[in-house]
């Protein structure tokens, strides 16, 4: 994640490289020959949208208000036995069932009764395949599971199961991964808190293990790390993940992983309430002068955990984070009020689908892709977001849809969709031809939706610890020692904007060995946008508010780049479409390149046709880092400037 040091370029910094590298005499087309193609944006043609389309775009089924899990019914458990503690048969009263089909839980084997008491179990005080029935009351303590192991709570009396690690133990259900991995472990009806995760681990599966299900359970004040780890196999649905100190959970840690990202695959959230996480602050301190901020801190202390200790603010928060995961399905959860992304794939993630969720109020986006493929982010609801960390990076885009290096691949192969024999089974669904951005409502966020790439990002750029996935990831030409050694050698060819085949064995390294906003499309989207329903949005304390568009910075990933080469590229060249969206209220639009002196640009250059003469490849347009198109996007959509949408009802 790069925000705060990569997203601060001054213009007048980038305007001077800009010169810098047009003193050089760095050529504009190959051989200096000025590039006369179509470029690849590939925008339809539409006819404008009237008022009647506009009523049928946007979301359809995520609206203003999610569905609230926290506090609900949903997590009240139908099992109210109270009676003696220890074994218990399949049948019996108030209790759940198991062992055979059609119960409860099919795969168990035995039964037992804990009470509420002080009890620490290790894996060898626990049997496999065992339903273990977590009595109505408070369980100080934690469990080691076995394999097929399930951790049920019940209600009674008006008291539901609660498991509470007092603030003095560091997991509250995890696995000896010393016996090998503990799979297929079920918690559904539990209050999870107060335990004591590292930050970046968890109370929950800190191991890793796969096929772990929450179910109906509340996950809730464990700091300073996070809720859960979701692994391979992973169920999270109907549960409440709730004010805990880093994240409500993560998709990471994983001791099977798939054979292209080799992080966890087939992972499903649906359902549930991921709210008010990053209670100890790790989004960090805010700037502001023209609104008074100077160290200011976003967690408001009412919601400050005193548990958390001393942490540092790196960035890494919200309500949940993905790592290297292929196949993962985001459906029907309401994300809000987090600090830092409501939802964050960051780095090497594939195949991710966002749909259906009502993503609001989160203090900085509400989904993030980054340095990831194949994504579908279609029929949600975002308001609201990023109106925190929005004026603390005033001069750039900060979206609620933010795209950062990351689309589908067609210059090298490509990415598949997940082939691992659970996602097959599962059917959980790939993008490896397009990632679209598609039949969502945007309302009232610090920005709309934006497609950036760094032109600085690559494999061996001192940053990520990883290459690309093109091409068999790590296995293929496009790895750590394969970019290190042939990067530094790769060209771009000036007339297609892609990189030429160099190098031992011989590749595409250019396009290979960097993350790249490709192949996306935006389209069918609402954004209702009014300044005036926005803290702080104004030209002086926030002139980037409201934006959305697409471009790169001044740079490259070696020292034949030219600085323009990769703005052009992502704008011109990349298949990144937008078509058929309404925007209501004064959104702004910025391209090209992020030193632009042109930016915002008009709706009028944004949307002009392109022709047969790319823009932005002139000698005075690469020295001066200055363009005003055309851009060719938006063929079909609506822009009403005047119009001032209602607020978004609920905060």
């Amino acid at each position: 994640m790069r925000r705060r040091v990569l997203l601060t370029f001054s213009v007048g910094a980038l305007l001077v490289a800009a010169v810098v590298v047009g003193a050089l005499g760095l050529r504009g087309g190959q051989d200096g020959v000025t590039p006369r193609v179509v470029a690849s944006t590939g925008a339809p043609t539409a006819s404008p949208l009237d008022d009647e389309d506009a009523a049928e775009v946007g979301a359809t089924t995520a609206g203003p208000r999610g569905r609230a899990v926290c506090g609900t019914d949903v997590l009240r458990s139908p099992y109210d036995y109270t009676g003696p503690a220890g074994a218990f048969r399949s049948g019996t009263p108030g209790l759940p069932t198991f062992g055979e089909p059609g119960t409860d839980f099919p795969g168990a084997r035995a039964g037992r009764v804990l009470p509420p008491e002080t009890a620490d179990y290790e894996n060898w005080e626990l049997e496999p395949d065992t339903v273990y029935f977590l009595a109505p009351g408070t369980h100080y303590g934690s469990f080691s599971a076995n394999s097929g192991d399930v951790f049920v709570g019940g209600y009674a009396n008006g008291r539901g199961s609660v498991l509470d690690g007092q603030y003095r133990r560091r997991t509250a259900i995890d696995s000896n991964i010393t016996i090998g991995e503990q799979t297929n472990v079920t918690i559904q009806y539990l209050t999870i808190q107060r335990f004591t995760p590292y930050v970046d681990q968890t109370a929950i599966n800190q191991t890793g293990a796969g096929g772990w299900r929450l179910l109906n359970s509340t996950v809730t004040l464990n700091v300073p790390g996070g809720g859960m780890f979701a692994a391979t196999d992973a169920v999270l649905r109907d549960s409440c993940l709730t004010m805990n100190g880093q994240y409500g959970f993560q998709a990471s840690e994983t001791i099977r992983g798939d054979q292209l990202t080799g992080g966890p695959y087939n992972v499903w959230v649906e359902d549930n309430e991921i709210s008010y996480n990053d209670t100890c602050g790790l989004s960090g301190l805010l700037q502001n002068e023209a609104l008074g901020w100077r160290d200011y801190q976003p967690v408001p202390e009412r919601y400050r955990n005193p548990q958390c200790g001393v942490v540092e603010g790196s960035g890494n928060q919200g309500g949940f984070k993905l790592w290297a995961t292929n196949g993962v399905m985001i459906r029907d959860n309401w994300i809000h009020h987090n600090w830092g992304v409501g939802g964050w794939a960051d780095t090497n993630n594939a195949n991710t689908t966002w749909t259906g969720n009502t993503i609001t109020d989160n203090e900085n986006g509400g989904i993030w892709e980054e340095i990831s493929y194949n994504f579908s982010i279609t029929d949600n609801y975002l308001a609201r977001n990023n109106l925190i960390d929005g004026p603390d990076n005033p001069g750039f885009p900060m979206p609620a849809i933010y795209i950062s290096e990351s689309g589908s691949d067609t210059k090298n192969g490509g990415v598949p969709a997940c082939s691992m024999p659970s996602c097959v089974a599962s059917g959980i669904p790939g993008h490896p031809d397009t990632s679209v951005i598609e039949g969502n409502t945007l309302v009232d966020n610090g920005g709309g939706i934006f497609l950036w790439q760094n032109s600085d990002r690559h494999c061996n750029d001192g940053f990520d610890a990883v290459c690309t996935l093109t091409r068999g990831g790590e296995k293929g030409p496009f790895s750590m020692a394969g970019c290190e050694a042939n990067l530094p050698g790769a060209v771009l060819d000036r007339t297609t904007y892609v990189g030429e085949v160099t190098g031992s064995p011989p590749q595409n390294y250019w396009d290979g060995c960097m993350w790249q906003t490709q192949n996306v499309t935006v389209s069918g989207n609402r954004i209702d946008f009014d300044p005036a329903h926005i803290f702080g949005c104004t030209a002086q304390a926030w002139p980037a508010c409201g934006a959305n568009g697409i471009f790169s910075q001044y740079g490259g990933p070696n020292d034949s780049a030219d600085g323009s080469d990769v703005p052009t590229q992502i704008t011109f060249f990349q298949n990144n479409r937008w078509f058929g969206n309404i925007y209501n209220g004064p959104s702004t639009f910025y391209a090209w390149n992020q030193g632009n002196p042109e930016n915002p640009v008009g709706w009028e250059q944004w949307t002009a046709p392109l022709t047969d003469e790319v823009p932005c490849t002139s000698a005075l347009q690469r020295q001066a880092g200055s363009c005003t198109g055309p851009f060719g996007q938006d063929a079909g959509s609506l822009f009403r400037p005047g119009s001032r949408p209602p607020a978004s009802p609920g905060r």
